[in-house]
C-alpha cells in the first residue's frame, strides 16, 4: 500500500532516471481462469522515487504487457523531466530561464503547464506561485551551508517572485522582467503522475497506480477492490494513519516532516513561503485528493501554507471535487467534498 508522509515532497530536484525496472510477480499454476496479480515496478523520475503498481493478468501475455506499459510510463516521465526540470541545462524550463529575451517560443505542453500554474497561482492568491525559482535558489543555498541570505540577498530574490509578471502570448512565453526564473517544483511531480498513468492506459493498462515521490495517480480499480488503497501516516504520534480508497482520481502530500532544517534554532520547511522567500516555519501537512489533474499537487503546496483552515477553506471553495486533510499541531481537518 503506498503511503504518504508529510514532507513526501522531496526538495524540487529533477534527477536522471533510472529505466531499470524492478519486477515483483508471483507465478500461477495454469491460466485457464485468468488470475490476476498486481505487478509491481520500481523506477527513478523527478529527482525521486517512482513507483508503478499494475492489476493485470498472471499470465504471460499479462505480465509482458504490465513490464512494456511500465516501460513506457517512465519514459514518459523521462522525457517530462527533459521539459520541466530546472537541473538541467538542456531542459525547456531551464533555456527559458537563462534566456535575455522578454518573450521566447514555447511547446504546446510546456505552455499548458504554465497556464495551468497561473491559473492555481491566481486562485490561491500567490501562495503557490511558479514564478518562486529566485527564491527557491536562494534557499537551495542556505540549505547547504546552514546560513540565512543576506536581507539585501533575500529581498532581491523576493522582488522576482510574482506570477503575475508572466504571461503567455499566442505561442510564446513573455516575462517583464529577464531575471524572473519559472520553477515546477510544486506541479511538475503531479503532472508527471497523470501522464504516466495516461500512458499505462494508452497501453492498455487501466487498473494502475503511479507514485512519483509525494504524487499519486490512481487509475480504474483493481478487479478485487473498490478502488486503490492510500495509507496516510500523520506528523503527529498521537494521531491513528488514515486509509484513503480510491479510483480515477489523483493525490498529492505536502509537509515538513521530513524535509526540513534547522537554522539558529528555527525550523524551516523544504516548501519556500512566497511572502518570505525562505523556507516556511509553519507549515500544515496536508493531503489533496481531486481529479486526475495536476492541480492536487499545486493545491497541497498552497493549503500548507495557509495560516487557518478558514483560508483553507476559502481556497479549496473554487475547486468543486477536490477535498483536503488538513494537520495542524495534532488536529486533523477534512475541507472541501464531504470525506
Amino acid at each position: 500500500m503506498p503511503r504518504l508522509r508529510g514532507g513526501a515532497r522531496a526538495l524540487v530536484r529533477f534527477a536522471t532516471m533510472a529505466l531499470a525496472l524492478a519486477l515483483t510477480v508471483c507465478l500461477h499454476l495454469g491460466c485457464a481462469s485468468a488470475p490476476t496479480k498486481r505487478h509491481a515496478f520500481v523506477g527513478h523520475a523527478m529527482g525521486g522515487r517512482v513507483e508503478i503498481t499494475i492489476d493485470e493478468s498472471a499470465c504471460d501475455d499479462g505480465r509482458e504487457r504490465a513490464r512494456l506499459a511500465a516501460h513506457r510510463a517512465l519514459l514518459e516521465l523521462e522525457r517530462l523531466d527533459g521539459m520541466l526540470s530546472d537541473w538541467k541545462p538542456n531542459s525547456e524550463l531551464t533555456k527559458l530561464n537563462t534566456s535575455t529575451e522578454a518573450c521566447r517560443d514555447a511547446s504546446a505542453e510546456f505552455r499548458g503547464v504554465l497556464a495551468r500554474s497561473l491559473e492555481i497561482a491566481a486562485s490561491t492568491d500567490g501562495l503557490f506561485d511558479p514564478t518562486i525559482g529566485p527564491a527557491v535558489r536562494v534557499w537551495r543555498e542556505s540549505r547547504t551551508t546552514g546560513r540565512l541570505p543576506s536581507a539585501d540577498t533575500l529581498e532581491a530574490a523576493r522582488r522576482l517572485v510574482d506570477w503575475r509578471a508572466v504571461t503567455i502570448d499566442g505561442t510564446r512565453v513573455c516575462r517583464a522582467e529577464g531575471a524572473i526564473a519559472l520553477d515546477f517544483g510544486g506541479i511538475g511531480k503531479g503532472y508527471g503522475a497523470v501522464r504516466a498513468l495516461a500512458t499505462l492506459r494508452e497501453a492498455g493498462c487501466p487498473r494502475a497506480l503511479v507514485a512519483v515521490a509525494g504524487d499519486i495517480a490512481a487509475g480504474d480499480a483493481p478487479r478485487d477492490a473498490n478502488g486503490w488503497s492510500i495509507e496516510i501516516a500523520p506528523e503527529s504520534e498521537s494521531l491513528e494513519r488514515e486509509t484513503l480508497v480510491v479510483r480515477n482520481a489523483a493525490v498529492s502530500t505536502s509537509g515538513s516532516s521530513v524535509q526540513h532544517v534547522e537554522i539558529a534554532g528555527v525550523r524551516y520547511a523544504h516548501i519556500v513561503d512566497p511572502r518570505s522567500g525562505l523556507g516556511a516555519t509553519r507549515l500544515a501537512q496536508v493531503t489533496v485528493v481531486g481529479p486526475l489533474d495536476c492541480a492536487v499537487d499545486a493545491l497541497g503546496t498552497a493549503l500548507a501554507l495557509t495560516r487557518h483552515n478558514a483560508e483553507a477553506t476559502e481556497i479549496l471553495a473554487r475547486y468543486p471535487g477536490y477535498k483536503a486533510r488538513i494537520e495542524r499541531e495534532g488536529s486533523v481537518a477534512w475541507l472541501g467534498d464531504p470525506h
